[in-house]
């Protein structure tokens, strides 16, 4: 049964939409007024009163529990919270809950102070496995509270532009957005490079800081010591975000009364000593490049343990004081004093203190992966963004890595060439990411002059937005149109980036027009053309997997069989056949004038040709010819003439793939995704094309020695060593296609896709008469279109 929780002001459920998920509770707001509550008593009867951290709102939220007589539990965003800065989205993945105080504020006890040390009780090598698998992903994805931006400038260049514009202004900020090639990949500290200190800036007056024991006199004392003990190093402040109102900088400045502290305490010309980052950077990728990291409470002072930097604390926070941080400037403090007996009170009561224990530990305080353990998993509640439901911490930093990638990928202008106006929808769920500015300009055709002449103009218009744009198609078609009109402006040489269905589709035909729940986006051509190299092709002939990865497509592989997975997911006649002892081929139907066959580089590029081939190839088999579906239904090209449909020994109308892949030895395609889906079923395959997964020996691939096409990428795909069936599953599902669900926010995963699919049958109830109208209507449309084509 489901937890209930009362909140005493909407802003709390408004703000963060997954709090309900990822704490497995029902929450509803009980605003202080006595009607409501006496018409919604019988109702709702919540356990305990949630507030938010120590804003104004908690005092509310307290008056209310103690109106109610009910237990007070405070909520925060947790430490992996979002994709964005914290401001431009509602779904934070993370939260902590606290039913004593809030970890921030080490003047009152706290849930994580308890966690921490029955952790260190219940430790278990499996318990240190899994720290380990996190933190490694953690520190190589750079992941931190906020995941707006994943690279940070540049120290060691950056030193010269301070030293360039310092000859000309006194202006010792560096504020807007970085150049792009200040931004390193992946920055590794050269052990003769520059030496950088690093001191963290906070929101003055914020309740972490005062929570801490400290004041804006302690970040003035931090500023000078780190000067003073570091006189020849380079001293950078990485001021807040919210930088407007820091306790040393302000507007991108170091405060007046931060200025005139050095000045008196340190020397006249210290001010001019320091640097001030002042825009975003991603927290891991800055302080990589440090030695010394100074801070007064700051989360980014833990971050920098992950990385193994020496931190010194300024204030007491909830990572200092177990031997992990410098805590000198701080030990004779009451507050520390206090804390220290605290956990000496702790460690009694989970009889860390008695001598077996002792004997049988190495060390009585935490390492700094049960310190981690504690706060990230024992401490954290996570939901989903993509789902809306609640999850584990991996699935969030799963979560954070394919989002953010994109992100950077699509970062700033997008104009979506010519997408049909139902694809809107769908494309602003792949690529609507918050620093997207997403722009579309629709498909419009028509036969008048006037609207050409009035169109082109449109067009040149959308061209000369920026000199920066992306440009985004609906496969190779819009490509070369797009191609076509860039081909004479400033933007020849833009990145294009081509959109297609994914492998995993829908429940349903893409020619019914219903929104794919996968897609791809390829930068460098699209998968299906042979012809060209493409962003999967470029991934195959690279890839290699460690133990995580290939655990995870194996799972996912198990996953997609135990479900029957296939692209469209449609049929319903069992196989009937009879094949008696006889060698089983299955032909794989496809749409004939699909690019997927036109640029697969096959010389066979009709249905019947392909039958014809393999009854004349194999004529004692028994052969089962499997229709497309969008065939089948009369939405697209490809129909067998009676003829060469009666080569075959059984024709597999509405027959479900995967009942057809089981009854099958070996399958024939042109370029099918089917030949994909009977690698994943163990199944040979035959090809006549070259479509994605051919070339890397998992296939047998039909020799056309008068085919350069054909020949050139099978060169393309050549690698040093074999490509394994676990690489093709991870780099196709995993690495190159994107899946978005229905109300979801953000990109998914394909294991999330798959559950969606498959208890989507069993959840949802039958459409309703409009929605099945409008759905045959559409369908009719398409039927109409493709008629009045030939």
């Amino acid at each position: 049964m489901k937890k209930s929780y009362a909140v005493a002001t909407q802003g709390i459920l408004r703000n963060n939409r997954l709090l309900s998920a990822a704490l497995g509770a029902q929450i509803r707001p009980m605003l202080e007024r006595a009607w409501w509550q006496r018409a919604n008593a019988e109702h709702f009867s919540p356990e305990a009163v949630l507030a938010w951290g120590q804003k104004k709102s908690a005092e509310r939220a307290k008056r209310l529990a103690d109106k109610l007589d009910l237990p007070l539990i405070t909520v925060e965003d947790g430490f992996l919270r979002s994709l964005d800065s914290g401001t431009q989205s509602k779904y934070g993945a993370s939260f902590v809950v606290d039913t004593q105080g809030v970890y921030f504020d080490l003047r009152t006890p706290n849930d994580l102070q308890a966690l921490v040390y029955q952790t260190l009780v219940n430790w278990q090598a499996e318990h240190q496995k899994r720290a380990e698998r996190l933190l490694d992903s953690i520190v190589k994805h750079r992941l931190s509270k906020y995941n707006a931006i994943i690279h940070a400038p540049d120290l060691n260049v950056l030193v010269n532009t301070f030293a360039n514009e310092r000859s000309s202004s006194q202006d010792n900020s560096l504020q807007g957005n970085f150049p792009q090639d200040n931004f390193p990949k992946a920055h590794t500290p050269n052990k003769d490079a520059a030496y950088h200190v690093l001191v963290i800036d906070q929101v003055a007056g914020d309740a972490s800081i005062t929570g801490a024991g400290a004041s804006e006199q302690s970040f003035y004392q931090m500023l000078a010591a780190a000067m003073a003990a570091h006189p020849t190093a380079h001293i950078w402040i990485k001021a807040h975000p919210a930088g407007s109102a820091g306790a040393l900088v302000a507007h991108g400045q170091l405060t007046h009364a931060a200025h005139e502290y050095l000045r008196s305490h340190v020397s006249d010309d210290a001010p001019a000593r320091v640097r001030i980052l002042a825009d975003f950077a991603n927290p891991l990728a800055l302080m990589a490049q440090v030695n010394h990291i100074y801070t007064v409470s700051s989360h980014m002072g833990f971050e920098a343990l992950l990385l193994g930097k020496t931190v010194h604390c300024f204030g007491v926070s909830w990572y200092s004081g177990f031997g992990l941080t410098d805590d000198d400037a701080i030990a004779q403090s009451a507050l520390y004093q206090n804390v220290q007996a605290h956990h000496q009170i702790l460690a009694k009561t989970f009889g860390l203190d008695n001598q077996a224990y002792a004997q049988a530990s190495q060390n009585r305080t935490p390492s700094l992966a049960q310190l981690f353990y504690a706060a990230y998993v024992s401490y954290s509640h996570y939901a989903n963004p993509a789902t809306g439901k609640k999850c584990e911490i991996e699935d969030v930093v799963e979560y954070l890595r394919v989002n953010r990638a994109w992100q950077q990928k699509l970062y700033g202008d997008v104009l979506a060439f010519e997408f049909s106006r139902w694809k809107t929808g769908f494309v602003q769920g792949f690529a609507g990411f918050a620093f997207t500015n997403l722009m579309f300009k629709p498909k419009v055709v028509s036969r008048w002059e006037f609207v050409q002449k009035r169109d082109a103009k449109r067009m040149a218009k959308f061209i000369a937005q920026t000199s920066e744009q992306k440009y985004l198609v609906w496969g190779q078609k819009s490509k070369r149109t797009l191609q076509k009109v860039l081909a004479n402006s400033a933007h020849s040489h833009a990145p294009i980036f081509c959109m297609e269905d994914g492998f995993i589709r829908s429940n349903g035909l893409g020619a019914n027009l219903l929104a794919p729940l996968s897609v791809v986006l390829d930068d460098v051509g699209i998968y299906y053309d042979a012809t060209k190299p493409s962003r999967l092709e470029e991934i195959l002939q690279t890839i290699t997997l460690d133990d995580a990865q290939n655990a995870r497509a194996e799972k996912l592989r198990a996953l997609m069989l135990a479900h029957r997975v296939s692209k469209y997911n449609v049929g319903a006649r069992a196989v009937s056949w009879q094949a008696a002892g006889r060698t089983v081929r299955l032909v794989v139907g496809q749409v004939e004038d699909d690019a997927s066959v036109q640029s697969c580089a096959s010389l066979i590029r009709t249905n019947a040709a392909l039958l014809a081939r393999v009854r004349r190839d194999f004529p004692h088999d028994f052969i089962v010819y499997k229709p497309h579906p969008d065939v089948e239904a009369g939405l697209r090209r490809g129909k067998v003439d009676a003829d060469t449909l009666a080569l075959a020994d059984v024709v597999a109308h509405d027959t479900p793939m995967p009942d057809c892949l089981a009854a099958c030895d070996v399958v024939h395609t042109i370029s099918s995704l089917t030949g994909f889906e009977a690698l994943l079923r163990d199944v040979a395959v035959v090809c006549y094309g070259l479509p994605f997964y051919a070339g890397f020996g998992l296939t047998t691939d039909v020799a056309d020695t008068d085919n350069p096409d054909k020949l050139a990428a099978q060169t393309r795909r050549a690698r040093a060593t074999p490509l394994t069936l676990n690489a093709l599953i991870y780099g196709t599902l995993i690495e190159y296609a994107l899946y978005h669900l229905p109300h979801g926010f953000g990109l998914a995963t394909p294991e999330d896709v798959i559950d969606y699919l498959y208890l989507q049958a069993v959840r949802e109830p039958e459409p309703s008469w409009a929605t099945r109208q409008w759905r045959k209507a559409k369908s009719n449309f398409m039927r109409l279109r493709n008629f009045t084509k030939g």
